[in-house]
């Protein structure tokens, strides 16, 4: 099993947190120290240093997992892709060299760029984040988006724990990808996920499902554009 301390609040980013995983407490660390901004500029391949094979029927330790996901895929120009959950669509754009995250959802938005946050609701126009906002949805976009862990599929890997299986192979952009499944517990809550991941560690889709509340719940993640630098700019 999988263990979680951070999830993100408010629908759109319990999305996120679904379909990319566990996030490390802020007292845990990822197995591998990750690469300094210099060094993950320079790296050009994919992680090998104690990265588990993925092969069919493989056991997979989701900590050594997780490090080699989040190095392989902060060396990349940029991507984007969509989620979906409860049959909210929605958009999401990365450019891990600048720490930039675009969100998009017909409940609420979000943009970060290093360290500032812009949020918005269905209803309201942008505005630098707020986690004290009297609008629920502004304060929980605001108080999450913080915490990179739960928006961003590279870092949310970084906190995987405990045993996967290779349980099968399929294709996406073209390239082949390993299916990786396990269960997470979310609070108590047990979740099943599905990673299709790449040779080189590169998470091209998720899904998760789980019943909460006598409700189920299921969620999906698929990049849609790898390795392009992604138009993510200040929206005030």
């Amino acid at each position: 099993m999988m263990r979680s301390k951070k999830w993100g609040v408010g629908l759109v980013l319990t999305a996120a947190v679904l379909l990319t995983g566990c996030s490390a407490g802020a007292d845990e660390k990822p197995a591998e120290e990750k690469p300094s901004a210099a060094a993950e500029q320079e790296e050009t391949t994919a992680p090998t240093s104690d990265c588990p094979e993925l092969t069919e029927g493989a056991a997979v330790d989701g900590a050594a997992l997780g490090a080699c996901i989040t190095e392989a895929m902060a060396d990349t120009a940029g991507y984007a892709g969509t989620t979906s959950v409860l049959g909210m669509e929605s958009t999401m754009k990365y450019n891990p060299s600048e720490k930039a995250v675009e969100s998009i959802s017909p409940m609420g938005s979000l943009i970060v760029i290093g360290d500032d946050v812009w949020v918005k609701s269905s209803t309201s126009e942008w505005q630098a984040a707020d986690p004290q906002s009297s609008n629920p949805v502004i304060a929980a976009l605001s108080t999450s988006a913080a915490n990179l862990e739960g928006i961003d599929p590279a870092e949310a890997a970084g906190g995987l724990t405990g045993e996967f299986t290779v349980t099968g192979t399929g294709t996406r952009l073209d390239q082949e990808v390993f299916l990786v499944s396990g269960t997470a517990d979310m609070q108590g809550v047990p979740v099943d996920v599905v990673y299709e991941v790449t040779s080189d560690y590169v998470i091209l889709a998720s899904t998760a499902s789980a019943e909460a509340g006598g409700q189920s719940i299921e969620t999906s993640m698929e990049i849609t554009e790898w390795d392009v630098a992604q138009d993510i700019v200040a929206p005030v």
